[in-house]
């Protein structure tokens, strides 16, 4: 009886064993950003951006998981105008964010997830230059609340990698209003990149 216990329940156990498995502890990911920036300085200005994205994902389960994202976005001054004619805009971004991870099909080829992240932002706004001179003044950075809510897609290409194909996400950024007083602006950032799985 006991060999026939030992038959039985040493193949589920190891079966149980392999399929837990499958369900990656750790999805580490790195790629590029593209971030639309909505009217973050107070005066209307906005700023469509690039830059880096990285993110570390920690699975409880083969659905939930917890994240911390981390971004970074620039726009140099180039000949565009902004407000008037010869105003070129500038603008730094830099994102914190931390929050849970719903995914679909963690340990499988191919992942789509949702998140729902929250942290905070620095950012150094839209400054005014007429003819290399500096005429709207210079606004000082500030940081302040961020919010991300959005998803993506996952496709697993070998056993300890892969690509995210497309990442999309509705930003809350904090914004520097007039006299003081904040707002925010809604924002659209697009990811892509690679995965690494642990």
């Amino acid at each position: 009886m006991r060999k026939f216990l030992v038959l039985i329940l040493f193949p589920t156990i190891l079966a149980l064993a392999l399929r837990a498995q499958d369900t990656p502890k750790l999805v580490v990911f790195g790629g590029y950003q593209f971030l639309q920036a909505g009217n973050v300085d107070g005066s209307n200005d906005g700023a469509s951006t690039n830059g880096w994205n990285a993110s570390g994902t920690f699975n409880f389960t083969k659905h939930l998981g917890v994240a911390a994202d981390f971004g970074g976005s620039y726009k140099g001054a180039v000949a565009e105008p902004a407000i008037n004619n010869n105003f070129l805009p500038y603008f730094h971004a830099y994102t914190y964010t931390f929050g849970p991870v719903f995914s679909l099909n963690s340990g499988g080829k191919i992942n789509p997830f949702a998140h729902a992240l929250f942290g905070g932002a620095h950012l150094s706004p839209t400054e005014c230059v007429v003819f290399g001179a500096d005429q709207c003044g210079s606004n000082p950075s500030y940081s302040g609340l961020a919010m991300m809510l959005g998803g993506g897609l996952d496709a697993r290409t070998g056993k300890h990698a892969g690509y995210r194909i497309l990442q999309a996400d509705w930003v809350y950024l904090p914004v520097q209003g007039s006299g003081g007083q904040g707002g925010h602006a809604k924002n659209v950032r697009l990811s892509t990149g690679f995965i690494f799985i642990f």
